[in-house]
């Protein structure tokens, strides 16, 4: 017997989720281009409006991360990618590069929002186009290019 078919979103209707969940946080489509390494926010804007289809571009886990998509929302716009992370083996959680867990000693005191484990996750799961951070002072640049667009959960932990 087969699985049941999933359906995704329409283009247009999933863009129009990501637009809401970009205005939510309050960021400009240029902020959010700019953190996730697209070349201009003209792109962004496709993906808002469906010309280009979010569930298949290569920038979709780059913004899950960016904009704290929820698993419903990543449910609805591509279903079997929810599907895959689902059936993976082993520990979903990104390991650690040396280098953030030195950021994290070293700035910790004066960062503490880098010892929430939600931050951790949230900046060990990031993806880049050629090359990271690779030192702790990197780390810690990109944390706080993150922070300026992101707003704490009411909880206060980790990026929302």
């Amino acid at each position: 017997m087969s699985a049941p078919a999933l359906t995704a979103l329409p283009p247009a209707e999933a863009g129009a989720l990501l637009r809401a969940r970009r205005e939510e946080r309050s960021l400009s489509q240029e902020q959010v281009a700019a953190a996730v390494g697209l070349r201009s926010p003209n792109y962004l804007s496709y993906l808002e409006t469906g010309k280009v289809n979010l569930g298949r571009s290569k920038y979709f886990a780059p913004l899950i991360e960016l904009l704290g998509l929820s698993r419903e929302d990543v449910e609805a716009i591509a279903p079997a990618l929810r599907l895959s992370l689902a059936q993976s083996t082993g520990d979903s959680t990104p390991t650690m590069p040396s280098a953030l867990r030195e950021a994290v000693s070293e700035y910790g005191d004066k960062f503490p929002e880098l010892l929430d484990p939600g931050w951790q996750e949230t900046l060990a799961g990031a993806r880049f186009r050629g090359g990271g951070p690779e030192t702790p002072e990197d780390w810690l640049d990109y944390y706080r290019f993150i922070r300026r667009y992101t707003k704490p959960r009411i909880d206060g932990s980790g990026p929302s």
